[in-house]
């Protein structure tokens, strides 16, 4: 074997084939990678590679068409087969020398990642999978292509013959995804060469796919020998009989590795963002589920999220209490319907979340995947990173909880509508609180001292009877929290005004302006847009410990200090404006916000905290801040740490756990490439390809003229 693989090798680089096959690899390869790395900046190799894939349906036949076709074209292969070497020691040779050939052109791409660490980042682990699984497929090619060149008469044939094979491995995913029959499509997805690639472009070291990639190489190898033994012997033989066992033993050997590795998750997740590996939080609210969960994922054939996906395999794998499967939209309208609300309409690319045993449900659409923010500079939003693992968390333990906390959004006296507070409701929605909307006024309404009540920022006083039954509700240790913004007139509405004051609450007149000096205490010159002090309280604890300390508080209103007497009442500030602020009353008489005479100097609380003993023994919760922007702008959110401090602010008012899962969204991008790359990059490009002439022209042309 060793002497044919030595011959074969010899024949590549003493004959025009190997020199053929390397340089128009490594053109197409450089133009490719002009245009998805170059071109753009981009750092992600995996699609570059995955890209150049496709080149060996082109390529592989050029090196394998003359191994086994052109010796039985100059009639050598009866000697061939006449010699001491075994039959598989002739194919295996011929193979490998294919094989040398085609790892050293891979080796010589290597090229690409050099400009890549030299520009931006290069994730090495990430790299050498998908590396692996692109020499995997490059093998299994080959080793299709070589059967295909045992069975023609000349190396003409035998390459045509490759190319329509190839062309067919390469539309077996276009037919599987018009396929409608299951098990049909499900053999076609099996036998994808690209499909197996997949997850090897993703990260995933997948040992499936690996044991795939051998065994498809394997059996047509099998198959290669047994076409030359039939040559050599023609007449039936023991290998007729065993060759089927073989293939069938090596599915089955596939079927079973897939089913497992898929079962147990197997796969190891080398991404550069660890897209598909799951937090210890997660594996700790998946060994705690009490009810089982399925999940609907609505992707249409050839379009689905393949990191989504994977990482529903890895939950499967976790628990046996979670169970998924992939629903066609278009073919089952039923089920979009059936998780349809009014306000909410199922569609493609959406993840349905349910628990039968609770009958609640969760939707989980394209917005819940990614987390965006915005560029302080251009005022742009960008994507952050993704958040599958933190959404899909979430709605699993929001859908199996046996009693979801209910927050109540006050209407009917000029608060903040609907439109105006879906971020908020939608935040807390999607971490496990269920959120209405009612009047006070409404006599059917009789509030839960176990839900949470929220004023936003009304403009009309409550009535009588929605006093009491407010202050019913307090007594019974109901909750509270209040936005209070700087053109309010509280003064207006007595009742509100005392039920504020009943938790220490009294708003003081007036817009908070930041010291122009101190410009760490706003933001972007904007001395109204104050980016306040955090202070140490039972909300914000563990907030500053993190790091996620920062607000932003467009027109902010102040509070007084929280006073001491009271002993059924502790208050205290949790946010206030830095040293050297003022407050500021405009009017029509004067709109400027420097600081004048008589103006009052902070700083200032702008949130409070408090509780409240009742009468009856219960504890009452309540939080008002100056600022309504703070809890209901996107905008807000996307430049500061808003969504944490709400949900602490959810959790103190409610005496919850943190609701809000410690799950980092994985980064959505990759480092750009510096644009001194094209500089480099381009050199490169050219100069594979050339040395590669260069190499041909040095041995060819001297071997011509002997």
């Amino acid at each position: 074997m060793k002497a044919i693989w030595k011959r074969e090798l010899k024949g590549y680089f003493y004959t025009a084939s190997g020199y053929v096959f390397m340089g128009v690899f490594l053109a197409v390869a450089s133009i490719l990678f002009y245009m998805e790395i170059l071109r753009q900046r981009s750092g992600d190799l995996p699609a570059f590679i995955g890209e150049m894939s496709y080149l060996w349906m082109l390529v592989s036949p050029i090196l394998t068409m003359r191994l086994l076709a052109e010796e039985r074209q100059k009639q050598t292969d009866q000697l061939l087969l006449t010699s001491p070497v075994s039959l598989p020691g002739i194919v295996t040779g011929k193979y490998l020398a294919a094989v040398t050939v085609l790892a050293a052109t891979t080796a010589l791409t290597g090229c690409f990642a050099l400009v890549v660490g030299l520009y931006g980042t290069v994730y090495p682990a990430e790299l050498a999978v998908a590396y692996l699984g692109f020499l995997l497929q490059g093998c299994a090619f080959a080793a299709m292509d070589l059967y295909l060149s045992a069975c023609a008469p000349t190396p003409a044939i035998a390459a045509a013959l490759a190319f329509g094979a190839n062309f067919l491995v390469w539309i077996l995913d276009l037919i599987e995804n018009a396929v409608q029959i299951e098990w049909i499509a499900a053999g076609l997805r099996f036998m994808s060469l690209y499909s197996r690639n997949e997850p090897f472009l993703m990260g995933q070291l997948s040992f499936a796919g690996i044991l795939f990639d051998l065994s498809f190489a394997a059996a047509f190898l099998a198959l290669a020998i047994r076409r030359m033994d039939r040559r050599r012997e023609r007449k039936l033989n023991v290998s007729t009989l065993l060759l089927p066992m073989v293939l069938v033993i090596l599915i089955a050997l596939n079927i079973g590795a897939e089913t497992l590795e898929k079962k147990n998750g197997w796969r190891r997740d080398y991404s550069f963002n660890a897209i598909a590996t799951k937090s210890a939080e997660t594996d700790r609210i998946l060994a705690e589920l009490k009810h089982p969960v399925h999940i609907w994922a609505l992707f249409r054939k050839g379009d689905e999220d393949a990191p989504l996906l994977e990482l529903l395999d890895r939950y499967a794998a976790a628990t046996d209490k979670v169970t998924w499967e992939q629903a066609d939209p278009s073919l089952n309208p039923a089920l979009a319907a059936r998780f349809s609300t009014e306000s909410e309409t199922v569609g493609s690319d959406s993840l349905i979340v349910y628990c039968e045993e609770t009958g609640r449900f969760r939707v989980l659409g394209p917005a819940d995947y990614v987390a965006l923010g915005m560029d302080r500079e251009t005022g742009e939003y960008t994507y952050a990173g993704w958040t599958y693992e933190r959404s899909l968390t979430a709605a699993i333990q929001r859908v199996t909880q046996d009693r979801i906390p209910k927050i109540i959004i006050m209407q009917g006296h000029g608060e903040l509508d609907g439109e105006k507070t879906a971020a908020f409701a939608s935040l807390l929605e999607n971490n496990q609180y269920e959120v209405a909307y009612a009047d006070l006024g409404d006599s059917s309404f009789e509030p839960d001292p176990q839900d949470l009540l929220v004023f936003f920022s009304p403009l009309r006083d409550l009535t009588e009877a929605e006093m009491e039954k407010a202050t019913a509700f307090a007594g019974k240790g109901g909750s509270l929290l209040f936005t209070c913004d700087y053109t309010d007139d509280v003064e207006s509405m007595p009742r509100y005004a005392s039920l504020l004051r009943s938790y220490g609450f009294v708003p003081r007149k007036g817009i908070v302006v930041a010291n122009p000096a101190d410009t760490e205490s706003y933001y972007n010159g904007m001395s109204i847009y104050l980016i306040p002090e955090m202070l140490s309280t039972d909300i914000t604890m563990d907030l500053a410990a993190s790091g996620a300390d920062t607000l932003l508080m467009p027109g902010a209103r102040a509070f007084e200090p929280a006073e001491e007497g009271d002993r059924n009442l502790t208050a205290m500030a949790v946010l206030q404006s830095e040293e050297g602020s003022w407050l500021k009353v405009l009017d029509n008489a004067s709109l400027s916000l420097d600081k004048a005479e008589g103006d009052p100097e902070g700083p200032f609380p702008l949130a409070l905290e408090a509780r409240r003993v009742t009468a009856e023994g219960y504890v009452s919760r309540a939080f008002i801040i100056g600022c309504s922007a703070v809890l209901t702008e996107q905008q807000v959110w996307s430049m500061t740490d808003a969504q944490q401090f709400i949900l602490r602010v959810a959790e103190f008012l409610q005496n919850l756990d943190a609701s809000d899962l410690k799950i980092m969204a994985k980064d959505a991008l990759r480092p750009s490439l510096r644009p001194e790359s094209t500089g480099m990059g381009s050199v490169i490009l050219v100069a594979l390809p050339a040395m590669v002439m260069l190499a041909a022209l040095l041995v060819l042309v001297p071997r011509r003229r002997r």
